[in-house]
């Protein structure tokens, strides 16, 4: 963050941007009718250093609920990220980066944690407004044992299911 700031003395507005994502979800088991209610808000901005690289970070609340299990996290994402490709309109990135979340599941404190890769494709709308999708995930997360016990998963390797497609919307300054 730090760095983040000092880099704002010489920066040129244009090189800032700022979105995020928020997502809802509701699933029941079909076995057993166990519902599950995830609610999670993950502002973001970051900056372009260079036309392919630019560092930003993640803030937000992520809220899970399956019966009577609750997880709620704060979560902080920093990350660095490498656009490969770019036109006009289109630019394929990598985001490489490193996942971290704390916060309270029936009385205990869970902590979430992961370090990995995410592709991403950004669609350029306009000069100030973007679509951007990640599309599944390279790395490993997981969590200490409150966090586990209310859902938080431990994945190591390629995912790329449809549980981790993310759409978020970005204004550049």
């Amino acid at each position: 963050m730090a760095l983040m700031a000092v880099m704002t003395l010489g920066a040129s507005a244009q090189n800032w941007y700022s979105g995020g994502q928020v997502t809802f979800g509701r699933t029941t088991q079909s076995v057993s009718g166990l519902k599950t209610t995830q609610v999670t808000v993950l502002p973001e901005i970051g900056y372009n250093m260079t036309e392919n690289f630019a560092i930003g970070s993640v803030l937000g609340v992520s809220y899970k609920k399956t019966g009577d299990q609750k997880l709620t996290v704060l979560k902080i994402n920093p990350y660095a990220r490498y656009t490969y490709f770019q036109n006009e309109r289109i630019g394929l990135f990598l985001d490489g980066g490193v996942d971290f979340g704390i916060g309270r599941a029936n009385g205990h404190t869970a902590v979430e944690y992961g370090i990995g890769l995410r592709p991403g494709v950004s669609l350029n709308i306009t000069d100030r407004f973007s679509l951007v999708a990640h599309v599944g995930f390279l790395g490993y997360q997981s969590g200490n044992r409150p966090a586990k016990r209310n859902g938080t998963p431990e994945n190591w390797g390629l995912d790329l299911n449809s549980n981790n497609l993310m759409f978020g919307f970005y204004y550049h300054f």
